[in-house]
């Protein structure tokens, strides 16, 4: 039998391996896209000049895009190399806090044993699904993938905080807890996305380290209060974004001023985007998202997504449907909760950028690579389950001869 140390360090081979097979081919792939205005015609990150590095909205990801330059100017393999390793760090990390969650108390000793791949699956599953292409390869991505980085950080350095709490020093507590302040305070310098981070850290404590005890969990309020005010970081550099009702052509305009003629005329056909409308465009988004989880066919890095203007049949099913899968999440917290926290890790990290804050594209497959861990999650526990019941039947047979 192997060693749980010599396990974990095959999981990370494996992880790694998979990684670097997958995107083997990717190292050479050209800008396309905004990568023109963000990297290729960006001077201030061609200067390293961190005064206005500091002053944009996503300082963070700036920052390591103006190292990518300074070592290998407009390589592409560089961005790429620097892309795939945040996400395989993402995925070992997702092993890891799976592992860990498994060994709270609240899992029973059998539990433990039957989701004992769960980490491995949901890892791998999350590192292999071809719904990160988008994430990995198109090299301005490394925005979602760098704060899925700080997010899942954060969250792992707390759960290792509440494992060293018994039995270790004050100092070792402070340190990590200290850590996970500061991984938030850059993931929120990243990408908005990180603004959901202390509700998730908050409902992680809830489910597998308080065990359902609020008392518990608010006990850990001035940590809590820390953690929520590092999210004004993000309003704070975003803080232009979140108008309640936005035209194309206000999102549209570049830095210059000039709006393309092709926006321009789309604008005035169908004046602004209210966040009603974006809104009901994006209960038709998610489901499509949730079946490219599931199917993920014909994957695309520019749709053209029709826009919802009024509530008809369909944008009502969706909305039950919707609102089926979220009361179905906080059902199964009694019954699998590693499959409840799943769920609600989906909508609640999709929500900055599927509610109501309008975002000129409504949809972008990049926009679930943070949600697309709890799908990972809910497929693993899902295959666990289906391994489970054939080994059983197995046993049962082999009994019975």
């Amino acid at each position: 039998m192997l060693s749980e140390k010599k396990k974990n360090v095959l999981a990370v081979m494996l992880i790694t391996a998979l990684a670097f097979i997958i995107y083997s081919n990717s190292f050479d792939c050209s800008f396309h896209f905004d990568d023109q205005h963000s990297i290729v015609e960006n001077y201030r990150v061609h200067r390293f000049d961190i005064k206005e590095i500091l002053a944009t909205n996503r300082p963070v990801l700036e920052l390591t895009l103006a190292v990518n330059y300074y070592f290998g100017k407009l390589n592409v393999f560089g961005y790429h190399l620097v892309n795939l390793l945040l996400h395989i760090f993402n995925g070992i990390m997702i092993y890891f806090i799976l592992l860990y969650t498994l060994k709270s108390p609240v899992f029973s000793e059998e539990k433990k044993v039957k989701y004992g791949r769960v980490p491995i699956y949901a890892a791998l599953i999350f590192i292999a699904h071809p719904i990160q292409t988008e994430s990995v390869t198109y090299i301005i991505s490394r925005s979602s993938v760098l704060a899925t980085f700080f997010y899942l950080l954060t969250l792992l350095l707390f759960i290792m905080a509440h494992r060293f709490e018994k039995g270790k020093s004050g100092y070792r507590r402070f340190m990590l807890y200290g850590g996970c302040i500061i991984a938030s305070i850059l993931g929120m310098g990243t990408k908005p996305i990180a603004a959901t981070l202390p509700i998730m850290v908050i409902l992680y404590d809830f489910y597998f380290v308080a065990d359902g005890d609020i008392k518990k969990t608010a006990g850990r309020y001035k940590f809590y209060l820390l953690l929520l005010l590092t999210v004004f970081v993000a309003f704070y550099i975003n803080v232009h974004g979140l108008n309640k009702s936005l035209s194309f052509v206000d999102y549209a305009a570049g830095p210059s001023g000039e709006v393309p003629a092709a926006m321009a005329e789309l604008a005035t056909q169908t004046g602004p985007l209210t966040s009603m409308q974006y809104f009901m465009t994006q209960l038709h988004v998610i489901p499509y998202y949730i079946k490219l989880l599931f199917i993920p066919t014909n994957l695309n890095l520019d749709y053209d997504f029709p826009i919802t203007r009024k509530m008809n049949l369909a944008t009502f099913f969706f909305l039950i449907l919707l609102s089926a899968l979220f009361i179905l999440a906080i059902w199964l917290y009694k019954r699998s909760r590693l499959v409840s926290y799943g769920i609600l890790w989906f909508f609640i990290t999709l929500s900055v950028t599927s509610s109501f804050i309008v975002i000129l594209d409504v949809i972008f497959e990049h926009r679930l690579y943070l949600p697309s861990f709890g799908f990972a999650v809910f497929l693993a526990v899902l295959i666990s389950n289906i391994s489970s019941i054939k080994w059983d039947k197995i046993k049962i047979s082999y009994n019975n001869t």
